[in-house]
């Protein structure tokens, strides 16, 4: 029988946290910075940018055009720009969570994985309780193949609050990557407890159930995430049930 290698599915979404100024007595730059923030709202990322633009080249330590910019950028896939204006921000203020978790994003969704850790890393010597970036970088250990290591970030990720389906199912790779299958079970049934209709969750825990012993609750399984859409499922099932 093929042998069937899981991986996660990690949708990275970088995270918006919009740098906005307030007080009573706004400048010009922040009154533009507001403007270019409402262009963000509307999708218009490249009009956004040429006003975050205009601000910074007025006043070139202005941080939260620097900040939005980044943010515009990769919604538009330029990611180096995105990268080069956190690189700017951090510069100028090193203990900024947001901005070290959004390059790390970035990072990780350009496959530097080490460049990635070592971000969220450094964040989490920051604020050690950061479930994301524990979640992420435990996500950038499962690609470096350090399986243990994203059980250990899964793991404290899920102790400080992060209750997700994908953070279960990504636990429960790392274990079937481990041939731990009875402990990566249990994860996805955690996973599927919260989404019933994670299909890839059936299916996977369909091949953990297999390679554990247990033929007829593997059929059970990957039959479901076949109702469920899964693509892989009907050709894996002709291949067990013959």
């Amino acid at each position: 029988m093929t042998k069937f290698y899981l991986r996660t599915t990690a949708v990275v979404i970088l995270v918006i946290l919009v740098f906005i100024v307030f007080g009573c007595n706004k400048n010009r730059e922040d009154r533009a910075n507001e403007n270019a923030i409402e262009l963000m709202g509307k999708q218009k990322y490249a009009e956004a940018i040429k006003e975050f633009s205009t601000i910074v080249k007025g006043d070139k330590n202005y941080l939260p055009a620097y900040y939005n910019r980044a943010i515009c950028y990769s919604f538009l896939n330029k990611n180096r720009e995105a990268i080069n204006d956190l690189n700017f921000v951090i510069s100028k203020q090193k203990f900024d969570e947001e901005a070290y978790l959004n390059r790390a994003i970035l990072f990780e969704n350009q496959k530097k994985y080490e460049d990635a850790i070592k971000d969220y890393t450094h964040l989490l010597t920051i604020n050690p309780r950061n479930s994301k970036a524990l979640h992420f970088r435990g996500i950038c250990k499962y690609y470096i193949k350090d399986y243990s290591g994203a059980v250990t970030d899964y793991n404290l990720a899920i102790k400080y609050g992060l209750n997700s389906s994908g953070v279960y199912y990504n636990i429960a790779v790392a274990l079937d990557c481990l041939e731990q299958y009875p402990k990566a079970i249990k994860y996805y049934d955690k996973a599927i407890k919260i989404d019933a209709k994670l299909e890839r969750a059936y299916f996977a825990r369909g091949i953990a159930n297999l390679k554990n012993g247990n033929k007829e609750a593997a059929i059970a399984d990957i039959k479901q995430s076949e109702k469920l859409g899964f693509k892989k499922a009907a050709h894996v099932l002709k291949e067990i049930i013959g």
